[in-house]
């Protein structure tokens, strides 16, 4: 019966000591992504306000909240945190590759053409600089 109760325990603490780095490595991956964006009808229309941008005669934030067609123009076309899965695919792919700061090509999703600028990213696996933010 000894012999039956050390296995046991052996087993609990190789489990509460194992359990806890491959349920957490297992989200070491995971980010969120801040962007803002502008949601416009057309395409001449979103290259016409990506370049006031990269000129820099307006802000994407006045931009967005002159033109933007998106219920965030009233954030000056922020967006919350948002993990994978959240935005359509075509958005969701240059929302979670492009730099943080840097001005998309305008791309074109069911709801429009859209000038999206990543703001912030948060890593899970980051403790010490959990975010990168665009200034």
């Amino acid at each position: 019966m000894k012999l039956v109760l050390n296995i046991i325990c052996w087993i609990a603490a190789a489990f509460c000591f194992v359990f806890p780095f491959t349920y957490f490595q297992s989200d070491m991956d995971k980010q969120e992504v801040k962007v803002s964006h502008i949601l416009v009808d057309n395409k001449e229309k979103a290259d016409e306000l990506r370049t006031q941008i990269i000129n820099k005669e307006k802000t994407l934030e006045e931009l967005a909240e002159k033109y933007s067609k998106c219920s965030s123009k009233t954030e000056k076309g922020s967006l919350k945190f948002a993990p994978r899965g959240t935005y359509v695919p075509e958005f969701e792919k240059v929302a979670f590759t492009q730099e943080v700061g840097v001005i998309s090509e305008p791309i074109q999703t069911e709801y429009g053409w859209h000038v999206v600028r990543v703001d912030e990213i948060k890593y899970f696996s980051d403790k010490v600089n959990f975010s990168r933010r665009y200034k």
